[in-house]
């Protein structure tokens, strides 16, 4: 069960996704270390790309946010 959290400025938010994109990310980078089984390697290292790609744009908003520039 996931904690409740009351965030209420977009820094928060942003904060908390970055970390949830990391955390996603590392997950699907440990799986694919543990495994030996080509395709579902291949598949746990696209869903690290992808959450790469994530961490990313979260990381890209909160530059921005910092910079007084809309966020999208």
């Amino acid at each position: 069960m996931m904690e409740k959290h009351e965030f209420r400025m977009p820094d928060q938010i942003l904060k908390e996704a970055l970390a949830r994109e990391k955390e996603a990310r590392d997950f699907y980078a440990g799986l694919a270390t543990h495994t030996y089984v080509d395709f579902v390697k291949e598949l746990l290292k696209r869903l690290e790309a992808e959450e790469s790609k994530h961490v990313a744009l979260v990381q890209d908003m909160i530059t921005r946010l910092n910079r007084g520039k809309d966020i999208v």
